[in-house]
């Protein structure tokens, strides 16, 4: 990793601790309550741990964090976009309850996921209770607040769904941007755009954080399918071509089989279509993505939509330092490594 790429890790890290602290708080506060459900919510959330004492396992709260990033550079008091930005959380957190189920992941953040520890029918509610949770936090700021994030979800959940539907098919690549702008796209274009609404910007500027959370997505989902992949096992705590043993048809997989000839393509339909996918099994499919140029693909994928969402920066009415800021961070997120 050269010096840039260090200062822009660093920058963006500095950016996403700056309301770490306050967000915290504010969603344990969302989340108070003394039943067992909400304090299973508060465990999965990360704010609270096994002993029922505050916690700070909540990851990154990167989507809470752009929320109030965007807010702020536009003009807004910070205290205006915590509710939006707490709101926002939620409904992720929520995604992610009901996603371990469908996925049978076990481990998330490096803890055991909720249904794991409650049962699938637990979890399910914990899920819902999030769910209503998130939206009593956003009815605080307006029912414009509301609408964003109602739309948002609905595209979330939409491209869940597509995803799900995808593991008992190959798709090409229109249909695959289609599933990821929902899935990923959604909710991250959704947390500029809630910035921009509680900061009363007019539509055009909320044109353009959609489009810049909508190639951050893309961004950062391709990314994610080639970490999937080639990511480093001691990082990511998962060997080397974990997605494809859990057939997962990221874009590595998808751009690849646009490209195989007409053996390797029917055998990598039949190994997607098995259940398990063998070892020797999954070692060839990553020799066949690498042979390919799949790997290469997806970081030209990535560069590409990068490019995207710093145009859209550069269009965005902040200060220089915000600016700078905001391409520090895009950057940093695109170029990750777990």
């Amino acid at each position: 990793m050269d010096g840039a790429s260090v200062g822009r890790g660093a920058s963006a890290t500095a950016l996403l601790a700056r309301h770490r602290p306050m967000l915290l708080d504010a969603i344990r506060a969302a989340l108070a309550g003394p039943s067992a459900l909400a304090g299973l919510v508060r465990r999965h959330v990360g704010v609270e741990g096994e002993d029922g004492r505050p916690a700070d396992a909540a990851g990154k709260l990167l989507r809470p964090s752009l929320v109030v990033i965007t807010a702020t550079e536009l003009g807004a008091r910070v205290a205006t976009a915590v509710s939006a930005a707490v709101a926002l959380e939620l409904v992720h957190n929520f995604s992610l309850v009901h996603d371990d189920i469908q996925d049978r992941d076990r481990v998330r953040r490096g803890r055991p996921t909720l249904w794991t520890l409650c049962g699938e029918a637990e979890a399910i509610n914990a899920g819902d209770l999030l769910h209503a949770m998130a939206f009593r936090e956003a009815a605080r700021c307006g029912p414009e607040v509301v609408a964003v994030l109602s739309e948002a979800t609905i595209e979330m959940v939409e491209g869940q769904s597509l995803d799900l539907s995808y593991e008992v098919c190959f798709v090409d690549q229109a249909p695959y941007r289609t599933m990821i702008d929902r899935k990923t796209g959604a909710l991250l274009g959704c947390a500029f755009e809630l910035g921009g609404v509680v900061a009363g910007a007019p539509m055009p500027v909320r044109a353009e954080l959609q489009l810049l959370g909508r190639a951050l997505g893309r961004a950062f989902q391709v990314r994610d399918d080639a970490l999937g992949i080639w990511g480093d096992a001691a990082t990511l705590g998962k060997p080397k071509g974990s997605d494809v043993r859990r057939r997962k048809k990221g874009f590595p997989a998808v751009w690849a089989r646009e490209r195989a000839g007409g053996d390797d393509r029917a055998r990598l339909d039949a190994i997607y279509a098995s259940d398990p996918v063998s070892g020797a099994d999954a070692a060839w499919v990553v020799r066949l993505l690498e042979e390919l140029g799949a790997r290469e693909a997806a970081d030209a994928a990535v560069a590409e939509h990068t490019a995207e969402a710093l145009g859209a920066v550069a269009d965005l009415p902040f200060s220089p330092r915000g600016r700078a800021d905001l391409r520090d961070l895009v950057s940093s997120l695109a170029g990750r490594t777990r």
